[in-house]
Formats: C-alpha cells, sequence, structure tokens
C-alpha cells in the first residue's frame, strides 16, 4: 500500500545535552510558538515542546527548501496549528512522558496523541468521559489491562480532537470509539466518520494515537530518534553538530 504519512518521533530527550543549543532552537520559532514555550514551567516539558516546534520546521525546510526560521506556522480559530505558505502539507504535535511525536501528511488533516502505557489510571472515570458503550468495553477488560485499554481509547479521542480541529472544546463522550477487527473506527450520531486510525506502541510503552481524515488511507512510516535530541548539522550558525 503506498505511504501516505510519516511520524517523526524523539525517544528520552537528554536535558543536559540538549541546553546549550536550545537558545538557538528557540530563534527557530515564532512568537506564538516562544510564547508556548515560556508559559510552561517544566524544564522538560519545555524541551519538548521546543523540539517538537523545531521538528515541524526543519521537516518543511527539508520539503520545501526554506530556512526553519523563515518557515510561518499560524493557528486555526481554535488553535490548531498549520502552514500557511503550505496549506496541503499538514502536521500536528504531541509530547508528554519523556517522547515528542509529530505527524506528517499531504492533503488531509492529521491529529495525534501519545500517553505513557504504563501510566495507572481509575478505569472509573471512563462514565464521566466515555459513552456508555465504550464504558462498558473497559469493564469487560481484564482488570489488570483495564488502565491500558483506557489510555488507547482516551489517545484515539484526543487524536481525533486534534485532526478535526475542535480540541476539547468538543465533549469526549460525543463521539464513540469502536473495534472492528483489526481496525479502529469512531461513530458520531451513529454515523461512521471519515477517518483512518493508526496506533503505534514504543519499546518503552508509549502509546502513539495517528488520526487522518479520509478512510483507507494506506499506511504510514515511523522514524524514531532513540539517542535523546537529533541536532541536525546546521540549523543556524552556530549548530554544526549531530549527535
Amino acid at each position: 500500500m503506498e505511504t501516505f504519512a510519516k511520524i517523526r518521533i524523539i525517544e528520552r530527550p537528554d536535558v543536559i545535552s540538549f541546553a546549550p543549543f536550545q537558545h538557538s532552537f528557540m530563534e527557530l520559532l515564532g512568537e506564538r510558538e516562544r510564547q508556548s514555550v515560556e508559559r510552561t514551567r517544566k524544564e522538560k516539558d519545555k524541551i519538548e515542546k521546543i523540539l517538537g516546534w523545531a521538528m515541524c520546521r526543519m521537516e518543511a525546510s527539508s520539503r520545501y527548501g526554506i530556512p526553519p526560521a523563515e518557515i510561518r506556522i499560524d493557528f486555526h480559530e481554535k488553535g490548531k496549528p498549520f502552514f500557511p505558505d503550505f496549506p496541503d502539507f499538514k502536521f500536528n504535535i504531541t509530547h508528554g512522558g519523556g517522547i515528542v511525536a509529530v505527524a506528517f501528511c499531504d492533503h488531509h488533516e492529521v491529529g495525534i496523541d501519545v500517553e505513557s502505557g504504563a501510566r495507572k489510571v481509575n478505569p472509573m472515570i471512563a462514565e464521566r468521559y466515555f459513552t456508555p458503550t465504550e464504558a462498558e468495553f473497559l469493564q469487560k477488560t481484564l482488570p489488570q489491562q483495564r488502565s491500558h485499554a483506557f489510555l488507547r481509547l482516551w489517545t484515539v479521542k484526543e487524536a481525533y480532537l486534534k485532526m478535526t480541529g475542535d480540541g476539547l472544546s468538543k465533549p469526549l463522550n460525543s463521539f464513540e470509539i469502536q473495534y472492528v477487527g483489526d481496525e479502529i473506527k469512531i461513530y458520531e450520531n451513529g454515523k461512521l466518520q471519515d477517518c483512518t486510525v493508526f496506533q503505534y506502541e514504543t519499546e518503552q510503552q508509549q502509546i502513539i494515537t495517528v488520526c487522518v481524515e479520509g478512510r483507507g488511507m494506506g499506511c504510514m512510516t515511523v522514524n524514531v530518534c532513540k539517542k535523546g535530541v537529533p541536532l541536525p548539522k546546521k540549523i543556524s550558525g552556530e549548530i554544526q553538530s549531530v549527535i
């Protein structure tokens, strides 16, 4: 099947190794991106945000031959980022739990979310956020697998809302996730939604879910950096190294 999209992943960004380059990476970002970083308290979370935005710019730079700092990123009304100069090149970012991931797709809207599969959650909150059918599905899951099953559902919901651009302005129980064989399908008001869902689990048990506009959308490549921070040979005059 034709590859139409890809995910770029950085696992376990190294705060110490990244520190000398943080200023140069920040210079790549636009004003709104920098403000988002500056509002973030934890240094680890700041680095994940910086890397996410930088990866978006580097990917577009590689594709279109424009320096990363000159790539324009704008935001839709509800906050979804996009490339105003390349409207057919879609992207979405997620980070957390020691991972940064960006999904890219041609022509089709895309959303991505990540959660640690090892995280323990109280499945009882499913009744608050999920549909009755989804909550029942979780209750039928083996107790030792229930948190993992909850997080798989949660990342699908988050990725779908990021794909549509609604974000959390839309209730999580206003649409339903169903597992049909090997497929993950999304229904809203009883109608099958026009999207394809991919789930990927890293060696570190991170669950990454990507939701792409359109059904039956081929396959997706996954590029993973496991050595910390991938430094390009040149993103500004002062960065010349590669891990």
